[in-house]
């Protein structure tokens, strides 16, 4: 039996429906990329880092280091645009497998970090969930990635 008679719709307006939230969605993907342009990418990048780093230190707080070791990136795709643009210029990052553009939690991690050098796929997911999240509200279309060792 065909849903839309089952829910007393008919497919004409099913597919309005669809068509209207397609629009919205494109509009608000338009407003965000707006938004985005008009961001300095110095400034996406320190408040992304700033919170892997306030996250990272969070998690750790009275504990000790979780045993499981892996490793963690942020993969932001499309490669292009202006925070990838600029992460290239900073020498941040590489080329991701199957496109897009990777970077590693060490990447993400100041030097002075006491957890920067860690083997723990925890807190490598915990920093980069935390910094991929930040992307996304910036209107980037980005990934957390982690693998275990």
């Amino acid at each position: 039996m065909d849903w839309c008679v089952l829910y007393g719709r008919s497919k004409k307006n099913i597919s309005l429906i669809n068509i209207e939230r397609a629009t919205m969605q494109t509009q608000e993907k338009q407003i965000v990329k707006f938004m985005n342009s008009k961001v300095d990418p110095t400034y996406i990048w320190h408040t992304a880092k700033d919170a892997a780093v306030k996250a990272v230190d969070e998690y750790m707080k009275d504990k000790e280091e979780p045993m499981y070791c892996g490793f963690a990136n942020v993969k932001v795709r499309p490669a292009k645009g202006k925070f990838v643009s600029f992460l290239k210029r900073q020498g941040i990052g590489d080329i991701a497998y199957k496109g897009g553009w990777r970077i590693s939690y060490y990447d993400i991690m100041p030097k002075s970090h006491p957890w920067r050098c860690t083997q723990s796929m925890d807190i490598k997911e915990v920093g980069c969930d935390a910094f991929a999240n930040t992307l996304e509200s910036f209107g980037l279309d980005c990934i957390s990635e982690s693998r275990a060792d």
